[in-house]
């Protein structure tokens, strides 16, 4: 994996977490909210990290879809147990973590989808991209104007759901809008990035580029966060056509365009490349047990705040995700790509 895809996947996480941690600083809408958008960035890389196997026009789907499932399924699973063990009593308490077991958590309730942990709404949305990859290897292959098809439908699909107002009530268009046709567009952005550095990739292109760009990315990222700092969070959640559909879409449109020269300027032949592997190894450790540590703490009815509580907590999930790292997430990678090896298509 390129060492900037495997730094950037850390920054996404922490970035994340960091938004979540906010409340540890203040109760009001600030930049550290704004972090969010990380989740964004999350997907401008997986579309990143599958134009490869999809622009190859063969994909064999079996092994393929065995590596996907011991890639995210089996940390998932186990950070779901712990989520319910500190999760409070309720009487949907077991319905939901039985949803939570299929992806189902985002298609009936607000409610449910907040229970265990905010930050599960998007995994069905990357398990929904995987399952579409093999069509659109194949859809590829046959039709070589299809991808710029296809984006041309996202933005309008994006643009028709994002009538929907009303999030309080999980009707079907809500239900889309958080899921994989509410956000095809920042995959198909991570593709559209990978063909433009496999494009450059072997061209000199001058320093003082890259650094304009990465200004230019920075520069639009501001305004991005003056604009979310100037309106309350629930319109840009739920409010109206502009908010929801070209938001994210745009957030996700800077951290491509931020992207794009640290591919040129990081390489695997650099001092800090063992630190970019780290970053990627604990990433989506890190995405899945930080709201964990907050809610161990409130357990027991220890509160924290500020700086002290945002790095005790940070600390605590730096390592349980080691711990789980090397002990259910990375072995579980090991299984399936040998698994994989043994099925054919």
């Amino acid at each position: 994996m390129h060492p900037a895809i495997e730094l950037f996947r850390g920054i996404a996480a922490f970035m994340v977490l960091t938004s979540h941690y906010a409340y540890f600083f203040t109760s009001e809408l600030s930049f550290l909210n704004f972090l969010q958008t990380g989740v964004d960035l999350f997907f401008i890389i997986s579309g990143f990290v599958f134009a490869p196997l999809i622009l190859s026009g063969n994909i064999a789907i079996k092994p393929y879809l065995i590596r996907r499932f011991f890639r995210i399924y089996p940390l998932y699973f186990f950070s779901l147990l712990l989520y319910y063990g500190f999760a409070p009593d309720d009487p949907q308490k077991f319905t939901f973590f039985i949803d939570h077991l299929f992806f189902l958590h985002t298609t009936h309730s607000v409610e449910e989808l907040n229970f265990f942990n905010t930050a599960y709404w998007t995994l069905p949305i990357e398990a929904e991209f995987y399952l579409l990859v093999p069509f659109l290897v194949i859809a590829s292959v046959k039709n070589k104007y299809f991808l710029g098809k296809i984006f041309i439908f996202a933005i309008l699909l994006k643009t028709i759901l994002s009538f929907q107002t009303d999030f309080s009530n999980l009707n079907l268009s809500a239900i889309l809008n958080a899921h994989l046709p509410g956000f095809l567009i920042e995959f198909l952005l991570g593709i559209l990035l990978f063909k433009l550095y496999a494009k450059y990739k072997d061209k000199k292109i001058p320093l003082i580029f890259h650094l304009l760009i990465i200004i230019a990315a920075i520069i639009l990222l501001y305004g991005l966060n003056l604009f979310f700092l100037s309106h309350d969070i629930e319109q840009i959640t739920n409010g109206n056509l502009l908010f929801k559909s070209y938001f994210r879409f745009w957030c996700a449109i800077s951290y491509a365009i931020l992207l794009f020269p640290f591919l040129f300027i990081i390489n695997s032949k650099s001092i800090f490349n063992n630190v970019y592997i780290f970053m990627g190894n604990i990433s989506y450790g890190v995405y899945l047990f930080h709201n964990l540590t907050p809610q161990i703490f409130n357990h027991f009815n220890y509160q924290l705040s500020g700086l002290t509580g945002y790095l005790l907590c940070l600390s605590i999930t730096i390592m349980i995700t080691l711990i789980f790292y090397y002990t259910i997430e990375n072995p579980a990678r090991i299984l399936g790509r040998k698994l994989s090896k043994t099925v054919t298509l």
